[in-house]
């Protein structure tokens, strides 16, 4: 596999949704290629950047540390084969330096249109495994927080239980499960970036449930837009 092909695969991999023998494909080529590797490191950094800048708190001193290393560690570490390998290594480099900005730059309160009100809580479901505990968890959540809204994205094989005719392991329906959530204020996502990529039509998701164009992008909008906080089960 070469940087030509290995280069859209990044983003993908960084966000957790290849296949397990497209991922181990390109961690043997970033662990031989600088440029892919400083890209893919970039990448990594700014989505953890972007995360923590969306949470109300602020960053972790031992992850600031650790991103303070990075920076300082890509930023002096150019290869030695000289100035081309380090323009190569560019773009990975430009993720970094904004993952910085975003972790260390001054809050100013609040996000502009960010909900102050009830609380809010995404769910992330990444993993086709946990959908029973996570319908579990989630109807446990709601009934401990009055008022609680909650968003589920599902992507990867997250989204294998919104899909019509997926059973649980008792062999019930999960869409009757979902119906009911529906009713108690629950919205379902389904990332469209993973159907495209497994194959599956849009006409398999079960009408309970909505597509969005990235899952993690609608995290990430939901968490720095409406102020929703992260849960990944």
């Amino acid at each position: 596999m070469n940087c030509t092909r290995i280069a859209p695969l990044l983003d993908a991999y960084a966000h957790g949704e290849l296949d397990a023998p497209t991922a181990r494909e390109v961690e043997a080529h970033v662990t031989e290629c600088g440029r892919c590797r400083a890209s893919l490191r970039g990448q990594q950094a700014l989505q953890a950047a972007l995360a923590q800048a969306a949470s109300e708190d602020r960053v972790p001193a031992s992850l600031r540390a650790r991103i303070r290393r990075r920076l300082a560690a890509e930023a002096g570490g150019a290869p030695a084969s000289g100035r081309r390998d380090w323009l190569l290594a560019a773009p990975g480099l430009a993720a970094l330096a904004l993952a910085g900005y975003l972790l260390f730059a001054p809050r100013q309160g609040p996000p502009s249109g960010a909900h102050t009100g009830e609380p809010r809580v995404v769910y992330h479901v990444a993993a086709a495994g946990n959908a029973s505990a996570v319908l579990r968890t989630l109807t446990n959540h709601l009934d401990a927080t009055p008022g609680l809204k909650v968003v589920v994205v599902a992507h990867n094989d997250g989204i294998e239980f919104l899909l019509a005719g997926a059973r649980d392991e008792s062999g019930t329906e999960y869409a009757a499960r979902v119906r009911e959530l529906r009713r108690r204020g629950v919205d379902f996502r389904v990332c469209s970036n993973t159907l495209t990529r497994r194959r599956i039509d849009a006409g398999a998701v079960i009408a309970e449930a909505v597509l969005v164009p990235s899952g993690i992008a609608e995290i990430s909008r939901l968490q720095s837009q409406e102020g929703y906080t992260y849960l990944r089960l």
